[in-house]
This record gives structure tokens, C-alpha cells and sequence, in this order.
């Protein structure tokens, strides 16, 4: 089975955080413990330092290929500074807010990206049970999303 639309999506959001030095991307899921990590939809609890990705549906154009497809970024951070686990997000937002027409990715699993904003946050999680921060925010992608009965 090939990966699909949101797959390609996320992976492609993951190695450009990666290629920008915002994290490490790695398939296997294995980093070490001095690593920022990037996962899709999950967080492990190693190591301390994570960026997780998840897609949701927002919209789509029937008479278009557009579609806008929300994503939440997640991020946390071991320490007692609060502010530290905003520095990270604040570091996405400064690479992806408000970025137009661009290719996330090449070949067969390149998403075409019209524009990128953010919709919310980031919005503070509190600390978890071994005293990492994290916060969440949701950003807005419009992207070309070709199917069978849309152009």
C-alpha cells in the first residue's frame, strides 16, 4: 500500500523542520536523549525534546484542487522554564507562518503547499507527570489535493 495524501504530507513537515535544523527526523522513531525528536501523532515518552505532527481535515474545494488541511504541532520540553518549550514553537512559527507557494518534498510524494497559517496557539498543556512542558498549536495548510472527480 502506498503512503497516502496526509502521510506524505507530515513526512515531507518533518524532514523540512529537519533540513532547518528545528529537529531530527528519523522513521524509526529512535532518538537519543540530547535529540529534539519529530514524530507523526504520537509522543514517546523519550526522549524529553519532541516536535509531534498530526493532520486533520478542515475543508475541501469541490470544484478546485484545494484543500485545507489543519495541523496540530505539539512540542515539548524537559526543564523548569516554561518559556523554553515556547522558544521552540516560536521557531516553527518564524519558518512556516505566512509562507506561499512552495513544495514540501520531490517527486511522486510532493505536496504542493498554496499557503501557510497559523490558527491558534501556541496554547500551554501544562506539565506532564515528569515535569516536561509542551504546547499545542494548529496551523492552516492549503494545499493542492487532486482526486478522482476534482481537477
Amino acid at each position: 500500500m502506498t503512503a497516502g495524501f496526509n502521510t506524505n504530507l507530515l513526512t515531507n513537515l518533518a524532514a523540512f523542520l529537519q533540513t532547518n535544523s528545528i529537529g531530527t527526523w528519523n522513521t524509526s522513531g529512535a532518538y537519543s536523549s540530547s535529540q529534539t525528536g519529530i514524530t507523526l501523532y504520537t509522543m514517546p515518552q523519550t526522549p524529553d525534546k519532541i516536535v509531534c505532527l498530526s493532520a486533520y481535515g478542515v475543508s475541501d474545494e469541490p470544484l478546485t484542487n484545494h484543500s485545507i488541511i489543519g495541523v496540530q504541532i505539539r512540542c515539548r520540553m524537559n526543564g523548569a522554564n516554561p518559556t523554553l518549550v515556547d522558544d521552540l514553537a516560536d521557531s516553527i512559527f518564524t519558518l512556516i507562518q505566512g509562507k506561499t507557494n512552495w513544495t514540501l518534498g520531490t517527486g511522486a510524494t510532493a505536496v504542493s503547499v498554496v499557503l501557510c497559517n497559523r490558527n491558534s496557539g501556541p496554547t500551554s498543556l501544562g506539565q506532564d507527570s515528569n515535569g516536561r512542558w509542551s504546547n499545542s498549536s494548529n496551523y492552516y495548510l492549503t494545499v493542492c489535493y487532486p482526486s478522482t472527480n476534482r481537477l
